[in-house]
């Protein structure tokens, strides 16, 4: 093979080469451009779907999608366009597959809150009000029962949530369950707080504004397997226990003098115990009180939201109802966002005394109440009128 020969072969070579570089460009080219129509098209849902969510501050919107459009619209030059470097390309393909992955999980939890939230919610209530400029009081009852929502039962917990968003105040006001009240659409007739779960949460509501003479504006309605699937889905929750006890329905289990971490089964174990009490109910009561604190303190801590937020919300859809409607959950959301609220908590529990009564639900037969302490419901309403005072 002469000189001319081998130039003539080398030549082909590169020739090859070239070819088969230039269809891998082509090829690559290709993929960042459909890959910058794919980016463009998640990033105007994660918009909308953001927009439409109405979480973030206002401020804090504009800033975060205009720097989202700016660095759209260099990402979208280097992808779309041929006569870019090589390494800025590659750059822009890796950047905007890592903001496709966000854009798109952003938009499913998006889109997923305003689902769920459009399920359990209810907007058409007559006693809202501006829930982040003005004091609300929270019933959330408890029905001894599980599975869905809708099966009625024992209202064995009863808890006033008094809160002031303005100054970060949040007053648990608990009343025992066998507590001695009338209930205004029955004709003022006199029965356990607990049974007025049979009934429904209206009368519930109406019992408990005659005897504390406030006004409830939400209601939260939960019940065994609410508590059991939320405190699993946020990873168990941190409790203080008074006192070292075995749990009647949990005995394999000891609660230790101290803190404690509880799943779900545990948590609800912990919360329903008096037995194991020398003062019995109002020890579980105290429980119960430390249960929600420690579930408040959790389930508003960022990680726990951000890590865990779609499992919370598919644990929750077939054991939860609320009067809240879907714009104040979400105008809540918004003021923690944007103020990140210490909430300071406070407890209080209503006491009575032994007596025997005959009640609305079982005719003429007497059965144990716990009858009204007057000093007992005044402090209870005066610590939930200073709770709710707005500072100037």
């Amino acid at each position: 093979m002469n000189h001319s020969d081998e130039t003539n072969e080398y030549q082909e070579i590169r020739r090859r080469s070239r070819r088969r570089k230039k269809r891998r460009n082509s090829g690559f080219y290709k993929f960042t451009r459909i890959l910058s129509i794919l980016y463009l098209i998640s990033l105007a849902v994660f918009s909308v779907v953001l927009v439409k969510l109405d979480i973030l501050p206002v401020n804090v919107l504009v800033a975060v999608l205009a720097v989202l459009i700016l660095l759209s619209a260099v990402l979208f030059i280097q992808l779309f366009f041929k006569n870019i470097r090589m390494w800025a390309k590659v750059f822009a393909c890796i950047l905007s597959s890592l903001l496709l992955i966000v854009f798109s999980f952003g938009s499913a939890y998006a889109l997923g809150t305003l689902d769920f939230l459009d399920k359990v919610s209810n907007p058409d209530n007559p006693d809202s009000v501006n829930v982040t400029e003005e004091s609300f009081n929270v019933l959330i009852t408890g029905i001894d029962t599980r599975g869905t929502i809708e099966e009625e039962g024992r209202s064995d917990v009863n808890m006033i949530a008094t809160v002031n968003p303005v100054d970060g105040k949040v007053l648990l006001t608990s009343i025992p369950r066998d507590y001695y009240v009338r209930l205004p659409d029955h004709g003022y007739a006199g029965d356990k707080l607990t049974h007025t779960g049979f009934y429904g949460t209206n009368t519930t509501i109406l019992a408990i504004e005659d005897l504390l003479g406030i006004n409830i504006n939400y209601y939260v309605k939960v019940n065994f397997s609410t508590v059991e699937e939320f405190v699993n889905a946020i990873g168990g929750v941190d409790v203080y226990s008074e006192y070292e006890f075995v749990p009647v329905k949990r005995k394999q289990w000891t609660v230790k003098k101290g803190m404690n971490h509880m799943n779900g089964e545990e948590a609800l174990a912990f919360a329903r115990e008096r037995k194991a009490f020398v003062t019995g109910d109002n020890q579980r009561i105290k429980n119960q009180q430390a249960v929600m604190e420690a579930l408040i303190k959790k389930a508003t801590s960022g990680t726990t939201m951000l890590l865990k937020y779609n499992k919370i919300l598919n644990s929750l859809e077939d054991y939860f109802e609320m009067n809240f409607s879907s714009s104040e959950i979400r105008a809540i959301g918004k003021l923690q966002i944007t103020k990140s609220i210490d909430w300071d908590i406070e407890k209080n529990t209503l006491t009575g005394h032994d007596a025997s009564e005959a009640t609305y639900s079982t005719g003429s037969q007497r059965v144990y109440v716990m009858s009204q302490d007057e000093t007992s419901i005044n402090e209870a309403k005066n610590m939930i009128t200073e709770v709710s005072r707005i500072s100037e």
